[in-house]
Formats: structure tokens, sequence, C-alpha cells
């Protein structure tokens, strides 16, 4: 069976099982809320306990409504999936269960976490705002052409999302550094990743509706992302006072954020990509004809759970959109497609596994992985037809 063959075989699989689910299922951050205690970090190893057993603990009969807690980090993802394939009755389905999750703690556009989450960085409530995945919902409504939704209430979504992250979520100026977006509502350490994609993104829309604020604002932000490149190539993933850790798919975050406003900067950004993708083709193991990557960056310390990680889903996934689309590299691309086959792909039950930790594969189909690879299977196959 060839490469396109066996993607071919995960689309039709991914698709029937999320299928199968309604569109409905636990992601991996899910923690039942009566477990919650008053101690965040009590409330952090509990999310930790759960995200890093291979095995499903929770109480998993389904709802009255026939839905699990729906939130955006899942529905974004499949949204991005499915606006490839322009599957219209699909992506009005998911389109509409995202709009009932905008929160009601901000004045602007912005979707709500819809579950409490509680990681060692911030703890935030269902109903508080979540920036990274708002400014997700945005890039999905860029990109989106299959006419669901009419133009005027895709222009009043995204000027009112940029509203939210200009306004109310807000920015640190450093002057001529450039401008760093807030992770959070709640977390003011920097964290890179996130405000490169925010950056990009109102950069896009900047051009998309001609404000020029926009552009400039968001022109600002990638420059100094840039600055925080670090001499090797890679970036950590948060800022001082956090400690310096490097991993696999936020690199990736960052080189397609960064590459995909290129034409758009008013500065030259030749040499961080050529350093950044040298630096990431390091973070890859080449075995018996896989191309396998790394959680993390040996040198540091890992961040939270990576420890116990082997392979993330989303190293997999972002790095064959990376490969793919923006740097494209048919070998890479080919490495990593039959090691996702022969590794993650579940084929008596049509899913994918999540992740691989050092103790065995996680056996729980959480539903954003399905939607990220789905999402990267859609852009391997769209680019390798044209």
């Amino acid at each position: 069976m060839s490469i396109i063959e066996e993607t071919d075989e995960m689309i039709a699989a991914v698709e029937n099982w999320l299928q199968s689910q309604d569109y409905s299922f636990i992601e991996c951050n899910y923690v039942p809320s009566r477990l919650f205690g008053k101690n965040p970090k009590f409330n952090a190893l509990l999310r930790a306990f759960f995200r890093l057993s291979p095995y499903n603990f929770r109480n998993m009969t389904r709802p009255e409504s026939g839905l699990y807690p729906l939130t955006p980090q899942c529905l974004v993802a499949m949204l991005k999936a499915f606006a490839i394939s322009k599957n219209r009755e699909v992506i009005t389905k998911l389109y509409q269960r995202t709009l009932a999750l905008r929160s009601p703690k901000s004045r602007n556009f912005a979707l709500k976490q819809g579950i409490r989450i509680a990681i060692n960085l911030y703890e935030n409530s269902e109903e508080d705002p979540t920036p990274l995945n708002t400014v997700w919902f945005g890039q999905f409504l860029l990109d989106e052409q299959s006419r669901v939704i009419p133009e005027q209430e895709k222009k009043e979504l995204l000027l009112s999302i940029a509203a939210y992250l200009t306004e109310e979520l807000g920015y640190a100026d450093h002057k001529e550094q450039g401008v760093y977006f807030y992770y959070g509502p709640t977390l003011k350490k920097e964290v890179y990743n996130a405000s490169a994609i925010i950056s990009a993104f109102l950069i896009r829309l900047g051009i998309k509706y001609s404000i020029s604020e926009y552009i400039e604002l968001g022109q600002r932000g990638i420059r100094y992302i840039c600055g925080k490149q670090n001499k090797d190539g890679s970036w950590f993933y948060a800022g001082k006072p956090e400690r310096p850790t490097v991993d696999s798919f936020h690199q990736s975050y960052i080189l397609q954020t960064v590459c995909s406003v290129k034409d758009y900067l008013p500065f030259n950004i030749a040499e961080v990509m050529a350093k950044g993708t040298e630096f990431y083709k390091t973070l890859f193991i080449e075995e018996r004809g896989y191309l396998r990557p790394m959680r993390y960056d040996k040198r540091y310390m890992p961040h939270n759970t990576w420890l116990f990680v082997k392979v993330d889903g989303r190293d997999v996934a972002e790095a064959l959109v990376f490969f793919t689309k923006y740097v494209p590299d048919k070998e890479m691309v080919q490495k990593l497609l039959r090691y996702t086959y022969d590794k993650f792909y579940t084929k008596k039950k049509g899913y994918m596994v999540p992740e691989i930790f050092v103790y065995g594969k996680n056996r729980i189909p959480y539903i954003e992985f399905q939607a990220w690879f789905l999402y990267a299977f859609q852009i391997v196959k769209q680019y390798y037809n044209e």
C-alpha cells in the first residue's frame, strides 16, 4: 500500500469514528468536576493523573443530551480539519456548537474553556476565556471557504475577536523589541508560541480588511518572537522565570506562524527561518525507515507531563503540516506518515492513539487528537494532489 493510500485510509477511519461519536467525546484535560478541590496544586496533580493514565478511569456514560462537555479545543480543531474537505453539513453542526461556547466574561467575542482547566501554569474555570482557542477559531474563519458562514457574520466575528485580543487580553509593549500578547486572562508569564499565533492572526486580519493598526501590531508581535529565538535556532516554551524547556510541536507552531506571514513583514526573517528549521530537524530520530519526533530537547528539564511522554500526537501532526505546507520535504513527510500509520493508527478501532508514553500507548481516543491528525492528513492529501 502506498503512503497516499495509507493516508486516505486514516482519513476515512478518523472521519467515520468522529461521526459515530456525533463529534463529541472527552478531551485530554477533562477531569470530572466533582473531584476538584480548593488547592490549585492538588488540582494540577489530579489533572496530571488522568492525563498520564493510558486507560480511562472516568465515567463515560453519555449525558442525557448525548454530548460530552463541549470544549473549544476539540470543536475548533475539527472545524479546521473539515474546512479543508469543505463538508458543509459537519461544519454547520460544529460551528453552531462553537458559537454556544462564547465566554460571558468578555465584552467582545472570546470562547470559554468549557471545562475547568488545572495545569501548573494556571487554573481556569469553565467560563473563563481561552485566547489560544479563540484565535484558532479566528484562523478557521479566515481560511473557511465552504460558504456556510455569511461573509458579514464572519467579518463581525473576526473584528470582535481582534478587539478581544488587543483590548481585553492585552499585551506588553517592549518598545523597539516589539510586543508580547498574553497567553491567558490570568497568566502574565511569557509563552512564546501563543503570542506568535495571535500576532500572525492580526496581520492576516489586518490585510483582509485593510486595518493598518492590526497589521503593525502583529508585525511588532512577530518581531518580538523572532528576537526571542535562541542562538541554536530554538525557542523556549516560556520565558523567565519559568525554567527553560524546548519541545517539538511548539517549535512547529512558531515556525508555521512566522512562515505564514513572512511576505507581510517589514524585516527579513530568512535567517530566523533557516536557523529555526535546521534546529527543528534535530528533534527527529530516523529508525527502521521511520522518522520519529522527540517529545522534548533532553538538554533541558521537561515541562509538566512531558517527562512521561515519548511522542505526543501533535509532535507528528504539526511536523506533517510544517514539512508539507511551509518547508516542503517529501522524504520527511513520507517517513513521518509511515511511522504514524504503524505506531499511532489503530486499524481495528479506527482512531488514532493520542500519544505514546514511555510505558506504552495511550488507549484513550481523545477527540482533539483525532481532529489534529485529521487536519494534518488533509493538508498532506491536498498538497500532494496539487
